[in-house]
């Protein structure tokens, strides 16, 4: 798939200046010309005057920033699972001009792996954002801020991505992860400094409120399940073994709640990543067999469709273990031994989250070789001021970055410095049979239900380099040098483990005085500083030097309007394109192609009314 290469443009329409595109404020007419031709100066200077030194807007076209920023995508409700997400349609155009041999097609759902018709589905432009200049004319850039600036190989052009390498720095990617290298080659890991903003860059791996139903009547397991340690038993996996009926935990009829009875028995409930291919859905017959689960990797459903230069499922071979748990728990009766466990596996790590339900309190561990005996955990920090009342409580519990969070009712807990916890990063083997179910949550003494059972990963930096730092249009090189075979061998952490270590890169780059290193949130798809040509003949290609720096991006002022009306579609669509024949319909409804060289009328609509505005996502950015 081609690369998002023009990821920010300044927002403009005709007739409008900067005050008109920032405010949405019409000017007010006056009764004589002279008066009306001050007004219209005095604005345009002042207009002038705060987007060249304060606030300028833009929009995204492409998705190289999603899912922190949509470029120009669909919205899809699978047709099978229900899970809502976004899918980009950038490549539909070229030059601004709709290509109708890239048209998109199908999408796969991130939830439930369906392939869903999405053809005519109103397509969106991206989101419009307002960008501050000042913090950069007065202050430094901070690390993580998302910015826009030139692009060095062709300064007309603006960019935007997220600040990631700060002047005189070394970063290395390596296994998803960025480290800044001191001279002495040590590594330490580069942390998200806000967990709101680490909440921002997670994508969602799998969403309980919206199961795989259609599947499970014909024999696909739950991913969700009540489960009992048993090595012996063949169906284990990783050693753990579905409970059997009427011990432990119940699952609902819909499968999207779980329910334990009060027993002083630890009594677990865990995720296995049981993934379905296209083709699953389109069979309608039983399973002949029970499938294998797979590690977590970086699928990124924004990024896999058909149409445009996509085949198929996007190429999804690398494994992440920075998880993020989140669920919703219902106490009843707390027994004098009430106890409840969060619990995420990383690797050779373990870490829990050990709540008291009876004193109160927290506290967070860590086992580094899981083959030891089970008391030797290692507690990493804790809170006091944590008691668990009866009634609902929403619970989130994340490691990423080489640090434990967990928040309580959308209240992040503080656990001390020691839930920061260092990793050699050389000294990491990668993914075990463990990785297969990553995810638990046990407890005993009380009575409860969970739901909105939720999972998510970090994002996963792609270690994807150019061999030649001076070449002019370079080629970028995979992070791993056989990814089909690491997509193949999935359901083999250690096969896996063993074939990336031989295959597999990490990237490096050097910073001097004034440079600064930008990567896109959408690393599968972003031409980023990882990638750029060098025609200019720079020192150091990957490079962003201070001068280049626009400003800050801080608010989505306007992602997009939601059609309602025609089964939520708006008008016009596919099926009315006769409205192309009313002039006002045209051009501001539906999109130009280029026959033999000049425009011409399609029948895809680029804009639909009525609409209303997508509040949730009027934000500030992260």
């Amino acid at each position: 798939m081609s690369r998002s290469e023009e990821p920010a443009k300044t927002q403009q329409r005709p007739g409008s200046s900067a005050t008109d595109l920032l405010t949405g404020v019409e000017p007010e007419r006056t009764g004589g010309w002279r008066e009306s031709i001050e007004s219209f100066a005095i604005a345009f200077i002042l207009a002038f005057v705060f987007k060249t030194f304060e606030a300028e807007a833009f929009v995204i076209p492409t998705g190289s920033m999603a899912p922190t920023l949509y470029g120009r995508h669909k919205q899809v409700d699978c047709e099978k699972c229900g899970h809502d997400y976004a899918v980009g349609a950038s490549e539909e155009l070229q030059d601004d001009w709709f290509q109708p041999n890239f048209r998109i097609s199908a999408s796969f759902c991130p939830n439930c792996r369906h392939k869903n018709n999405i053809k005519d589905l109103p397509v969106f432009k991206g989101d419009r954002i307002l960008v501050n200049k000042f913090p950069f004319e007065f202050g430094e850039p901070s690390r993580w801020d998302v910015t826009v600036f030139k692009y060095p190989e062709q300064p007309n052009i603006n960019y935007i991505k997220r600040l990631v390498g700060l002047p005189e720095e070394t970063i290395v990617i390596r296994q998803g992860n960025l480290y800044l290298q001191a001279s002495d080659g040590t590594r330490q890991i580069l942390r998200k400094d806000d967990p709101l903003k680490q909440n921002v860059l997670q994508l969602s791996v799998f969403d309980n409120d919206h199961p795989e139903t259609e599947l499970h009547r014909r024999g696909w397991p739950s991913r969700w399940a009540g489960v009992d340690r048993n090595l012996d038993d063949p169906r284990a996996v990783a050693g753990w073994a579905e409970s059997a009926p009427g011990s432990g935990w119940t699952q609902s009829d819909d499968g999207r709640s779980f329910t334990l009875g009060s027993s002083n028995k630890l009594s677990w409930l865990r995720y296995r990543h049981y993934v379905p291919e296209p083709e699953t859905w389109a069979s309608q017959e039983q399973l002949a067999s029970r499938p294998r689960p797979q590690l977590i990797t970086d699928f990124c459903g924004y990024n896999s469709y058909e149409g445009a230069h996509g085949t198929g499922l996007y190429e999804d071979c690398y494994w992440v273990g920075d998880l993020t748990l989140g669920c919703e728990i219902n106490i009843g009766q707390v027994g004098d031994r009430g106890r409840l466990l969060l619990e995420l596996v990383e690797g050779r790590r373990r870490f829990r989250a050990d709540f008291d339900l009876v004193a109160g309190g927290v506290r967070v561990t860590a086992k580094v070789d899981l083959n030891r005996a089970e008391d030797e955990e290692e507690e990493l920090g804790r809170s006091e001021n944590v008691r668990l009342g009866t009634g609902r409580h929403r619970l989130r519990f994340a490691n990423v970055d080489d640090r434990l969070c967990l928040w309580i009712d959308d209240e992040l807990v503080e656990l001390g410095p020691g839930s920061s916890y260092r990793q050699n990063a050389t000294d990491f083997p990668g993914p075990g049979i463990d990785d297969l179910v990553p995810v638990g949550i046990a407890a005993s003494g009380i009575q409860m239900a969970v739901t909105h059972l939720q999972l998510f990963r970090d994002i996963y930096y792609r270690s994807e380099h150019v061999e030649d730092p001076y070449e002019a249009d370079p080629t970028g090189v995979d992070e791993s040098s056989n990814e089909s075979g690491l997509t193949a061998s999935l359901d083999d952490p250690r096969g896996w483990q063993e074939l990336y270590s031989s295959t597999a890169t990490e990237a490096v780059f050097r910073l001097g005085p004034d440079e600064f290193l930008m990567l896109g949130d959408n690393s599968a798809k972003s031409k980023d500083g990882r990638l750029w040509g060098n025609r200019r003949g720079a020192a150091r290609r990957h490079a962003v030097p201070r001068s280049a720096l626009v400003g800050k991006a801080f608010y989505i002022y306007w992602p997009h309007g939601v059609p309602f009306l025609n089964n939520g579609r708006g008008f016009p669509d596919s099926e009315n394109s006769l409205l192309k024949h009313v002039p006002v319909f045209n051009r501001w409804f539906y999109h130009v192609k280029l026959t033999n060289e000049q425009p011409t009328l399609s029948d895809y609509p680029q804009f639909r009314v009525p609409f209303y505005p997508q509040l949730k996502r009027m934000k500030r950015i992260r």
